[in-house]
């Protein structure tokens, strides 16, 4: 028996997990989030879910609101038996909810969550993980709720952070993984057996939208904490710093086990590595990005930039 599946989703990391799902079920309809503006000439871009749907002639929705009572009706049209949701980017109102109850005994609106609920409830789930330093993270499906993110769990699967991984490194071990876990979740709705267990809210901690106000490092921090955050905003948006009155992205860095007596953002070392002063240590700069240049190694940038020990990075 397939299941009649509604995927909601919209960026890249949702695409496989529409492609195992379509290729066990029966997509009825990919909703995703209006094509955007993007470029110098904001020239309107579709979203990837929107690509891949219309590449594989499933039929596609763009509403501007979720709980558009048109759109609640053009759901209702296609009864589905499940809603798979996969960073969406919207909140969708109790009549979306119900829905599939309506169709089916067993169904429900299941959402894939990038991290080992009820840690990170939110839009950065990875990033926050990586920066406050978690060893261990996963993914979670759940039955949707709503308020943000606290639906009964279905299933959770675990995954280690290794010491330097960034975001961008870390979804791509979880994308596949979460499609997996997704797909299997189906096939225990579909059995009648997908669980249901409370989530403790005393344990919820919360990843919300980063905010390019957040990319600034903070020399004063520890070199851990920096390092972290520098993984964390990688490849997006980019942790950085002030060097000439200009930002200085960085892309990669780490925490070494040194100490030093200079303040906080000061130029250690120049030649076999580029090394600055925190807080409570040192932090070895390995990937920058100067304005108008490419991505480069950080001792390449030093050298163009003629950096000197004892400059300072505000």
């Amino acid at each position: 028996m397939f299941l009649k599946i509604v995927f909601m989703g919209t960026p890249a990391l949702a695409v496989p997990s529409l492609e195992i799902l379509r290729s066990q079920h029966d997509i009825v309809l990919a909703v995703t989030q209006p094509d955007k503006p993007a470029g110098r000439g904001h020239k309107l871009l579709p979203p990837p879910v929107k690509e891949y749907a219309l590449a594989h002639g499933i039929p596609v929705a763009q509403p501007e609101k979720a709980r558009d009572e048109s759109f609640v009706a053009q759901l209702r049209e296609v009864q589905p038996d499940a809603i798979a949701v996969v960073a969406y980017g919207q909140i969708l109102p109790r009549a979306i909810l119900d829905l599939p109850l309506e169709n089916y005994a067993n169904g429900g609106c299941v959402n894939l969550h990038f991290s080992l609920l009820p840690r990170w409830r939110g839009a950065a789930p990875v990033q926050y993980a990586v920066w406050q330093g978690d060893t261990v993270t996963g993914v979670t499906t759940q039955w949707m709720a709503e308020k943000l993110d606290a639906g009964d769990v279905i299933l959770q699967r675990e995954v280690a952070i290794s010491p330097e991984e960034t975001a961008a490194e870390l979804f791509e071990k979880l994308t596949p993984l979460g499609a997996q876990t997704l797909a299997e979740t189906m096939q225990l709705m579909q059995e009648g057996k997908a669980p249901r267990t409370p989530q403790n809210e005393a344990d919820a901690t919360y990843a919300p939208t980063l905010k390019k106000e957040e990319t600034q490092i903070d020399w004063s921090q520890s070199a851990q904490q920096i390092a972290n955050h520098v993984l964390a905003f990688n490849p997006r948006p980019t942790a950085q710093c002030v060097w000439n009155e200009a930002p200085l992205k960085i892309h990669r860095a780490r925490a070494l086990e040194q100490t030093t007596p200079q303040p906080s953002g000061t130029i250690l070392e120049t030649k076999g590595s580029l090394l600055v002063a925190s807080t409570d240590g040192v932090l070895q700069l390995v990937e920058v990005q100067p304005p108008g240049k490419p991505r480069m190694g950080a001792l390449d940038w030093a050298r163009g930039a003629r950096l000197e020990i004892g400059q300072k990075l505000g």
